[in-house]
């Protein structure tokens, strides 16, 4: 399955992250081929140009005509107006997205830049009944609808934000570690008598299964971001966080019970630890520290 790969989520929120052609030459040495960006800054666009690493990018309405244009062989492929926007109580925010998302597929096409999908981050959230994986829905059937319908029409993936680590330590014990670290167990789905040995397949196929009650079955779901924090909570550590991340390059190529051909693209959340961000465990989700480029652990991306 040539289509499976595991990129790698870089963020910049952090006083001490190494020059942005460093991160690039690591991407590289690690074979790193995909790549998410929370902002369009020029630097970080320039440093990605030629790199043959593609881009996914968060749009910012102002810094579009500045960077997304003039950076496009930055090898940018995707660009998410958003994130988890339908997690956001604010009504008029949640009936922008849509439209926010037309301009900016119109914006892109007058500017040549018709190659670049145009698509949003979900919360996993926006999912209920995700157990057993056979009955997910959408929350939000009335707005979700228009959106993947448009989505669908342009060509662009359905892009989710799953953590495994969140469902498992709020799951009152219901979910072994081994299971929500991706690894072994054996859950049958009890309307279809599918078997699931990872939570990421199980909760993938809540996100298919929903997509198909609207008509959609057929879209691809990208994970926007999945990762295991090493300090901060519940099960946070190193070897934790090594072996749901390897279990996540190794379970790529294998597809899900409810789609075993259609292999799973995801990103790691995240690069590095970023220290302007709030206390805690949101400081702790890197592969790298980033002093020195020091590694927290290893994994093999194969």
């Amino acid at each position: 399955m040539a289509d499976a790969w595991t990129g790698i989520c870089f963020g910049e929120d952090g006083s001490n992250i190494p020059s942005r052609t460093q991160v690039v030459q690591k991407f590289r040495d690690l074979g790193i081929t995909h790549v998410r960006l929370y902002h369009t800054y020029q630097g970080t666009l320039q440093a990605f140009s030629n790199s043959g690493i593609q881009l996914t990018v968060g749009h910012n309405e102002r810094r579009f005509r500045h960077n997304i244009v003039p950076y496009g062989f930055s090898n940018i492929v995707a660009v998410m107006v958003g994130n988890e926007v339908f997690t956001s109580t604010t009504d008029n925010v949640k009936n922008a997205l849509l439209s926010s998302m037309k301009n900016l597929r119109e914006a892109l096409n007058q500017a040549g830049k018709s190659g670049i999908k145009v698509t949003t981050a979900h919360a996993f959230d926006v999912v209920t009944n995700s157990f057993p994986p056979s009955n997910g829905q959408f929350v939000d059937t009335g707005r979700m609808q228009p959106l993947v319908n448009w989505l669908a029409s342009v060509g662009s993936d359905f892009i989710c934000n799953i953590y495994p680590y969140f469902t498992y330590i709020y799951s009152n014990v219901q979910i072994t570690l081994q299971y929500g670290r991706l690894g072994s167990g054996s859950v049958t789905d009890s309307n279809n008598g599918k078997i699931y040995t990872n939570l990421l397949a199980q909760q993938l196929d809540a996100v298919y299964a929903a997509l198909g009650r609207l008509g959609q079955g057929n879209m691809r779901v990208v994970v926007g971001e999945i990762g295991w924090p090493t300090s901060g909570g519940t099960a946070t550590d190193t070897n934790n966080a090594r072996i749901h991340n390897q279990n996540l390059v190794s379970l790529a190529s294998g597809g899900t019970p409810l789609k075993p051909n259609l292999e799973i693209q995801a990103y790691i959340f995240a690069m590095f630890d970023e220290n302007l961000k709030p206390a805690g465990l949101e400081r702790s989700w890197g592969l790298y520290n980033p002093n020195n480029f020091q590694a927290k652990y290893t994994i093999n991306f194969g």
